[in-house]
């Protein structure tokens, strides 16, 4: 009864959501058509600032009425191709009295979820969805997959989707007002936002509720299913899961994706950390911190779930079945190479765990020794610069120039400086002592993934050689260090190929030579995205235009955009000095690049980017361009 009063004033919300809408658009039309009959200072003033805030408020209900939620992606399950995983499906439904899914996707997450696309305000359902996490398949037991599948089908027999739908709905209404009003739009704009902004945590929090609610009804289908044992170890499991999982694909597994590398046993990597009795213990640890409660979470916490199955009543009769989930697969191995593929890419490299660890430290260390060596040259104007290089500046006293190039003023402090100079100090080291083969990549389940070994198998700690205070002392004591073990002090590391790229911000809305750009700032360089004019111009009163706009530049990649009409890079090592110019709420940077001609001489010029509002402010365009350029960035009182 509790639940469905919330439901009640969840959707008695919505609908004041929309009369409130409807109201500030009376309003404003009332405003403009006394501004028309009567016009005077007083009534053009009310009329053109209701304009103003009618404006986006408008655009956000009809983007709202617009959109449409896209299917879950994912990879696709037939029934012909998982039998007995359908057919427990369609038991596990007949059970909670609803019908099953039209379609079932595999993916890479540690979820299982389902959603309904619906008419009528959730009145009338179409195609239901149904998606599974290839590493809940890994590690649960049939019988607390049964719980779990149960528990997503439990959604659609308490007709949750339907709610879910329309709340949904009401979220992306609100969620898009909100963000509409958030621009320099005077007073009154900035009364409705929070009028706007009011309402909507108001809306959040009981829609959140009933949510929270509904996860709760949908926990004893767990239980009716599976028993109160098998349902608690799966909502446990679940949770470790995920906690390993994220740190196993973002420290181990995606990395060499940058380099076009991937695990040729992706999921046996994962078996392997999970068995790793120091992971176990940290996973423990992890999961006895108390949950936060946040009256905004879609679900309960772990523990009130806990709770709540306790006071379940145990069914009778169940026979556990302890089989690994994965015997419900038609060909488990095959379900894994295809998720691997979908993560990786199908031109990927495949190694080795052991060989697919020291390629990511070779090809980091590479990198991130490169980094150095190109601020070095700036530094001491020493081109191509080597390890002795950065050495033999240490030792002159110019490590700080040295962090402060390397930082390109992200990191603020002389500290954080020195800290950022040291790591990539070590990554050169690194890559100095692999070259001489002295030293080998060692990788392990446990502790830090990766380290290094001497030839008698004893731990190589670079960073104890190198140490975050490092300054010309230390010096003297590094080179001997390296000279014991054949480090060579004329190394550069050759560039590592990559297939990825860092994004380090966005310029959005600026001009070079009479045309418009959005422009991603990316670590190969400055990728121009041609723009119309009107598109350039819109989010003057809400930044809502820009957001989606960007978003959707995001969506893409690099090789997609450069194809477009107009588009061009401008790469790092071209730009010989970037000058920033400001006045008030306007800025311009003129770079010096160099170029070659069809005759093979080497030229330079000048390409000047502007911008005015609504394009990117002037923090912003200070920071991405210090990041890309460095000490290259200079500062000017004239006109560029």
């Amino acid at each position: 009864m509790k639940t469905t009063l919330r439901a009640v004033v969840a959707l008695a919300l919505l609908a004041g959501y929309y009369l409130l809408t409807l109201a500030v658009l009376a309003v404003a039309a009332l405003a403009c058509y006394l501004m028309v009959v009567h016009p005077g200072l007083a009534t053009i003033k009310i009329g053109a600032a209701m304009l103003i805030v009618s404006v986006p408020v408008l655009g956000a209900l009809v983007r709202t009425a617009r959109h449409r939620p896209e299917p879950p992606g994912g990879l696709p399950a037939g029934r012909a191709d998982e039998p007995a995983l359908w057919a427990a499906v369609d038991e596990l439904a007949a059970r909670v009295g609803t019908r099953p899914p039209d379609e079932l996707k595999f993916v890479p997450d540690v979820n299982a979820a389902v959603s309904e696309e619906t008419r009528w305000f959730g009145l009338s359902a179409r195609r239901r969805h149904m998606i599974i996490g290839v590493p809940l398949l890994e590690t649960l037991t049939v019988s607390q997959l049964r719980a779990v599948l149960g528990h997503e089908l439990g959604h659609y027999g308490g007709r949750h989707t339907r709610l879910g739908g329309i709340t949904y709905r009401g979220a992306i209404a609100l969620d898009r007002t909100v963000d509409a009003l958030d621009g320099d739009g005077g007073a009154l704009l900035a009364v409705l936002r929070k009028v706007f902004d009011g309402y909507a945590k108001i809306y959040f929090r009981v829609s959140q509720a009933v949510r929270r609610a509904q996860e709760i009804e949908a926990d004893r289908f767990m239980v009716e299913i599976s028993g109160r044992r098998a349902a608690a170890a799966a909502l446990e499991s679940v949770r470790a899961t995920a906690v390993a999982w994220g740190f196993f694909l973002n420290r181990l597994a995606l990395p060499g994706s940058r380099y076009g590398l991937a695990p040729a046993d992706l999921f046996g990597g994962f078996r392997a950390l999970l068995a790793e009795p120091s992971r176990q213990e940290e996973i423990r640890t992890t999961l006895a911190k108390p949950e936060k409660r946040d009256p905004y979470d879609s679900h309960p916490t772990l523990a009130d779930r806990l709770t709540a199955i306790a006071a379940c009543p145990e069914p009778s009769g169940l026979v556990p079945d302890e089989r690994p989930a994965t015997a419900l697969l038609a060909d488990p191995a095959a379900v894994r190479e295809r998720l691997r593929t979908a993560l990786f890419g199908a031109d990927a490299t495949a190694l080795g765990w052991d060989e697919l660890a020291a390629r990511i430290e070779s090809m980091g260390a590479a990198e991130t020794g490169l980094d150095l060596l190109t601020a070095a040259e700036r530094v001491t104007g020493t081109s191509p610069a080597n390890l002795g290089t950065v050495l033999d500046a240490l030792e002159q006293g110019k490590g700080p120039d040295l962090g402060k190039e390397v930082s390109g003023g992200t990191y603020r402090t002389k500290r954080e400086r020195g800290e950022l100079l040291a790591r990539h100090v070590r990554a050169l080291v690194s890559s100095a002592l692999q070259a001489s083969g002295g030293v080998a990549v060692r990788f392990s389940w446990a502790g830090d993934p990766v380290s290094l070994t001497g030839p008698d198998g004893a731990p190589v700690d670079v960073e104890a050689a190198v140490p975050a205070d490092l300054g010309p002392g230390h010096v003297p004591a590094l080179r001997a260090w390296l000279a014991d073990r054949g480090a060579d002090p004329a190394h550069r590391p050759a560039p590592p190929a990559r297939t990825g790229v860092d994004l380090i911000g966005v310029l959005h809305g600026v001009e070079e030579d009479g045309d418009f750009y959005d422009a991603l700032v990316l670590d190969i360089g400055i990728l121009f995205v041609r723009i119309s004019t009107a598109a350039a111009m819109r989010g003057g009163v809400s930044t809502l235009p820009i957001r989606e706009r960007i978003q959707k530049l995001l969506d893409g990649t690099p090789q997609e955009l450069l194809a477009r009409e107009g588009s061009w890079l401008l790469e790092p090592e071209r730009i010989l000095k970037a000058t920033l110019w400001t006045k008030k709420d306007q800025w311009a940077v003129r770079f010096l690049v160099t170029w070659t001609d069809e005759e093979g001489r080497t030229q330079e010029s000048h390409i000047r980017v502007g911008g005015k509002p609504p394009c990117t402010d002037l923090a912003e365009t200070r920071r991405v361009l210090r990041e890309l350029v460095g000490s290259r960035l200079e500062w000017s009182t004239e006109k560029v």
